[in-house]
């Protein structure tokens, strides 16, 4: 039987919206939200000649973003009422879910994440189940990934050694709660997890880009310093220590050693404070009694002299990295942490390897250049997203740095309507059996189905025209 198979991921449903002039936790608004819920609705059902299913591949909600914020939220009855005020909040959309499966018979598999870890525990799964009615429905946890025929289809954070899930520790939390014991001892958070609960959650109060603009070294950290935001140093300490105490080992495929966990690091999270301190010592050491002590006061108390001189390092910082930062947009381009273990995959016999966890978008083929498979799929995101403007790149430094300014002006202030930017998009596989029919990305914005390309992600992503 032919298989239409449609894999969204990276949902973010969750967070409250910003409220009296303050930054909000919803990355993923309203107006998002009903696209998604539209996109559901348009999918086909299940036929005698064809089956149709939805895989939506991890971080479907976002715990992180629900206060009380925690790392992990092990009490069932509180990961509950979270789950069930995003549930609420956000009901277009499990009331599309429930018609797929029972109006539509369509399949529906739902994959962990790493900032929905919680909903693999037996409440929680329970009142998804609840919400979602019957049909085929199946969860996908305990670092499985999902293969159908050529496909393998799996979230992607065991490659990244901050989002690591430990499913040993997990399965262990599972057992005791389904049996109504104490969870002891705690589960070890994942150091991402603490890093947006401790320090971006907080930070977003006043500066709320920082988990939209991408890609991640060319934004929180090297912006933040820029603008004067507090603490970034202290708190970069802390969690250069934190994940050192949790860091995983992993082999030359860029599997994990460890049974526990399954992941991979680099030296990107490394690189991107050393941007960060280059900036706030404004790219010369002659400033660092000048401006070092400032890095942990309030932006507010940040001198005019000290803003332009971090700024003019910010500027030479981005401009001397623009081959990298540019390149993370391109739709046939995936850092190497990524593509090692997809192409392991397709040397274990899969055609067609699909991740998500970036938030950014990619087809890169895994084999000959002149054939269209193996090849590697990311599912991007439904949340919003930031660039930077192009004109930062622009020949002309003074109407690049003019750009810059501009543009870190807004995201300070908080202006940011002229940069969110929603570019939902999805992975459509064809299949007939184990025979591959047709395996590509596509945006998810208009009732048509337009395969993703660079310049057409470039195109939506463009930010900032009334300055323009």
């Amino acid at each position: 039987m032919r298989t239409s198979l449609f894999v969204i991921s990276d949902l973010h449903l969750g967070g409250a919206p910003a409220s009296n002039g303050q930054p909000g936790f919803q990355i993923t608004p309203p107006r998002t939200q009903a696209m998604l819920a539209e996109f559901i609705d348009r999918l086909p059902g299940r036929s005698a000649t064809a089956d149709v299913g939805l895989v939506i591949a991890g971080d479907i909600v976002d715990f992180l973003a629900e206060e009380t914020w925690l790392a992990f939220t092990s009490d069932p009855n509180a990961a509950c009422a979270k789950l069930r005020r995003i549930l609420d909040d956000t009901a277009p959309i499990w009331a599309s879910l429930r018609r797929f499966v029972e109006q539509r018979d369509g399949a529906l598999t739902l994959m962990l994440g790493n900032h929905d870890i919680e909903i693999s525990l037996p409440a929680s799964r329970q009142l998804l189940r609840e919400r979602l009615g019957g049909g085929r429905i199946d969860f996908i946890f305990d670092n499985e990934a999902l293969s159908v025929g050529p496909v393998l289809i799996e979230h992607g954070n065991r490659f990244d050694e901050w989002n690591a899930v430990p499913h040993g520790a997990l399965r262990r939390v599972r057992s005791q709660l389904s049996r109504g014991l104490p969870v002891q001892p705690e589960f070890p958070a994942l150091p991402g997890s603490r890093l947006v609960v401790d320090v971006m959650n907080p930070l977003k109060r006043q500066y709320a880009f920082v988990d939209l603009l991408k890609p991640e070294d060319a934004g929180a950290l090297p912006i933040l310093a820029a603008l004067g935001a507090g603490g970034i140093r202290d708190a970069w300490k802390f969690f250069q220590r934190f994940r050192d105490a949790c860091r995983v080992d992993y082999d030359e495929t860029r599997e994990p050693l460890s049974a526990e966990y399954i992941g991979a690091g680099d030296q990107s999270d490394e690189e991107m404070f050393d941007l960060a301190m280059e900036i706030e010592n404004g790219g010369d050491a002659s400033q660092i009694n000048a401006i070092g002590d400032a890095m942990r006061a309030a932006s507010s108390a940040v001198s005019n002299l000290d803003r332009k001189v971090r700024r003019d390092a910010l500027f030479k910082a981005i401009r001397g990295r623009a081959s990298r930062l540019l390149g993370a947009f391109e739709v046939d381009k995936e850092d190497d942490k990524y593509l090692t273990p997809a192409r392991t995959a397709a040397d274990a016999g899969f055609k067609v390897v699909v991740y998500g966890h970036t938030h950014l978008v990619k087809r890169v083929r895994l084999g000959d250049a002149a054939s269209d498979w193996p090849v590697y799929l990311n599912t991007g995101t439904w949340a919003d997203l930031m660039r930077m403007p192009d004109a930062v790149w622009a020949p002309d430094e003074s109407h690049a740095l003019n750009a810059l300014t501009r543009f870190i002006a807004d995201l300070e202030s908080g202006a940011l309507d002229d940069w969110r930017r929603a570019v939902p998009t999805y992975a459509k596989i064809e299949i007939d059996g184990e025979t591959l029919i047709d395996a590509d990305v596509y945006f998810a914005d208009g009732a048509g189905a337009e395969r993703v390309s660079t310049d057409a992600l470039l195109q939506r992503l463009a930010g900032g025209a009334p300055h323009d």
